[in-house]
């Protein structure tokens, strides 16, 4: 199976009324800015997402919703997550988003039940005996307290429908160790999912990234990686160094609390979240749209 994509991929954020009910016209905005802006796949109701507070009826309304918008003019994959800590429950909303037209799952390991090494083959094995569609494992061992060990990835990436690694630790050499056990598999993916080391991850062979920083400077953070592809190594380097702070500041409080409040700043929605999750804190605010006006012309000048 060919990789998804390369480049990036926005971990789009989910807009929330005062109610808590989702902003779906805002939604739409924030999907047709991001195809606009030229990036190479979409994640709904990831992390970023709020995906773990969504109902399944919610998550395939944003999924028809993105796939409307992109039509038949954009070439960018739509990818669903619907993993869990419940296998019964990964399996029945990888199969809705099968059918209902995404393009592949993005499926994070168990949390708080965890399992073991052997526990999570079975989890994702089961899921992709049962549902043929590309599975993206996502390792966030921060959120979950569980590790997909390299060993395990090149078990899971033996069987057909397993054909990526999103990897949040932002360690390369976790990175080194999965991709020298990957050798001989060429066609499965590695995805950061960590913003601050996206260059260092292309240097070690990465294909790619699932940005949070995306949702609100899409060309910018892409030109990192076209700078690379096209040989321009100091300056794809050079931006990344560039856009670190903005990165820091980013996760300077629980994502996506910050970014949200980017996105507000430019007009795409409002800062409504789903409990537990609240507002960030005002001086994250003032810091973070700081370092968004700062970066913002360079945006608009790509």
């Amino acid at each position: 199976m060919t990789r998804l994509f390369k480049g990036v991929a926005t971990a789009i954020v989910t807009p929330m009324n005062e109610d808590g009910t989702i902003d779906y016209e805002n939604f739409e905005r924030l999907v047709k800015f991001q195809l606009k802006s030229g990036i190479d796949a979409l994640i709904v109701s990831g992390t970023t997402g709020e995906g773990s507070t969504l109902s399944l009826d919610e998550k395939l309304k944003l999924l028809e919703i993105a796939k409307e918008c992109r039509g038949d003019i954009y070439d960018c994959p739509i990818v669903l997550g619907t993993g869990s800590n419940n296998t019964a429950e990964s399996i029945r909303q990888t199969k809705s988003a099968k059918e209902n037209g995404a393009d592949a799952a993005l499926l994070v390991t168990p949390y708080y039940n965890k399992t073991s090494q052997r526990g999570l083959i079975a989890h994702y094995f089961e899921i992709a005996n049962n549902v043929d569609i590309p599975l993206i494992l996502y390792n966030v061992p921060g959120r979950t307290g569980m590790t997909i060990e390299p060993e395990t990835v090149a078990k899971l990436s033996t069987h057909k429908n397993i054909i990526a690694l999103k990897d949040a630790t932002g360690n390369m050499k976790y990175m080194d160790k999965v991709r020298s056990l990957l050798d001989s598999k060429d066609e499965f993916a590695l995805y950061s999912g960590d913003d601050g080391t996206f260059f260092d991850f292309l240097v070690h062979g990465g294909d790619g990234v699932i940005s949070v920083i995306s949702n609100c400077l899409p060309k910018m953070f892409k030109e990192i990686y076209n700078l690379y592809s096209n040989a321009e190594i100091n300056k794809s380097r050079d931006l990344q160094i560039k856009l670190n702070l903005f990165i820091s500041t980013l996760f300077s409080d629980v994502s996506p609390t910050p970014i949200k409040a980017v996105l507000a700043e430019m007009g795409y929605l409002k800062e409504y979240f789903r409990l537990p999750l609240i507002s960030t804190t005002d001086t994250v605010r003032k810091n973070v749209i700081r370092e968004y006006n700062l970066l913002k012309g360079e945006e608009d000048n790509l």
